[in-house]
């Protein structure tokens, strides 16, 4: 029975590390939604604070599509959760408009 458990993990891992080398070593296909192609982002996150706030905030903007989501951690629910979202690409889009 144990020769028979032990059996059974070993093909398990081996399945599994099998697995991780083939999405590890594949190469990266584009994301897709709606037939579309997404690429990948490139983020960067700042921490601060809001003014009349104690919570830290961290605000994460996607330089690829110019976008940014600002998250603050919700201690009773022990998580982050999403508080606003900016398209920079739009508002930069209409400052430009209004200068005209």
């Amino acid at each position: 029975m144990i020769r028979t458990k032990l059996g059974s993990l070993i093909l398990l891992n081996s399945a599994l590390l099998g697995a991780l080398a083939l999405v590890s070593l594949s190469p990266n296909a584009p994301a897709t939604a709606d037939g579309q192609s997404a690429s990948r982002g490139e983020y960067v996150a700042i921490s601060g604070s809001i003014a009349g706030t104690k919570t830290p905030v961290i605000w994460v903007v996607n330089q690829a599509s110019q976008e940014l989501v600002a998250f603050q951690y919700e201690e009773q629910r022990n998580q982050l959760v999403g508080i606003g979202y900016r398209n920079l690409n739009n508002d930069a889009q209409t400052i430009e408009r209004s200068r005209q």
